[in-house]
């Protein structure tokens, strides 16, 4: 069972978290733009289940988070330390998805002493033009009705195979709202996060454990980017998922496959 915890910033801002587990080494989980903090449900039922406490946080103005919207990657990392803080949690590990992963990757730089390792799925460390392309596509595609959202955000971020179930089962959508609605302006506003500078040469200075995770069939970000980040993280580990479900979502549609990679990994890189 996972609840769900809030906590007062000191800037007066209310974070939301959900919390798998309540005891063990913390695990925190960042999710991808738009999401909300139960987009990482299956992870974290997971690092429960195996002695972890996992702490699911959603961003200001997603899920059940309020306040201003972050100025940048580097600002939603201050805003994660900030909830982390509130909570009475120091030094854990980090776990991001997509733009998760990117305030990840600050996180660690921001704070190194209180980061226990990375993990990053779908991640990237540089901008391109063909992430700039990627970008402008799925801005336009949030500012459509909603109904048509929600019908062709799976079809750029998931696989055929889950598409095709989704449409037997009538159902729509892949959460990707979070658990209210979220505007345009919010929506585009996420999205925008992820064209921030280059990381790459700074991510050189990290001395951690680091696992990167990419999908063979990812057109949201080519398991290419994820390569290059672990080739610059000194003694990074690489794995790239395979087969038809490796999507942007390879992490729900290869839920146990992931999860498998992720706790393998943790357990070789235990907090002294």
């Amino acid at each position: 069972m996972s609840s769900h915890r809030e906590a007062e910033l000191r800037d007066g801002r209310r974070a939301s978290l959900q919390e798998f587990g309540h005891a063990g080494d913390v695990v925190l989980l960042l999710p991808g733009a738009g999401a909300d903090r139960m987009a990482l449900g299956l992870q974290g039922r997971a690092l429960q289940a195996a002695g972890y406490r996992a702490l699911s946080l959603d961003y200001p103005g997603l899920g059940l988070a309020t306040g201003t919207l972050p100025q940048d990657v580097q600002d939603l990392a201050g805003y994660a330390f900030a909830a982390l803080d509130a909570l009475g949690v120091g030094r854990c590990h980090i776990l991001g998805q997509s733009l998760g992963s990117a305030v990840a990757q600050e996180m660690a730089m921001l704070e190194p002493s209180r980061t226990a390792s990375l993990i990053l799925l779908a991640t990237w460390g540089r901008q391109d033009s063909f992430l700039e392309l990627r970008s402008r596509i799925v801005s336009l595609i949030v500012r459509q009705p909603l109904e048509d959202r929600l019908a062709m955000l799976p079809y750029f971020m998931a696989s055929r195979a889950l598409i095709a179930g989704l449409d037997e089962s009538g159902g729509g959508g892949l959460g990707l709202r979070g658990s209210r609605s979220v505007s345009d302006e919010t929506m585009a506003h996420y999205l925008s996060l992820a064209r921030d500078t280059d990381r790459l040469s700074r991510l050189a200075h990290l001395r951690l454990p680091c696992l990167v995770l990419g999908g063979e069939r990812d057109l949201m970000t080519p398991w290419e980017y994820g390569k290059e980040v672990a080739d610059a993280i000194p003694g990074a580990r690489f794995r790239l998922l395979e087969g038809q479900r490796s999507s942007h979502l390879f992490h729900y549609e290869l839920g146990e496959e992931t999860n498998r990679e992720i706790l393998n990994f943790l357990r070789s890189a235990a907090t002294p």
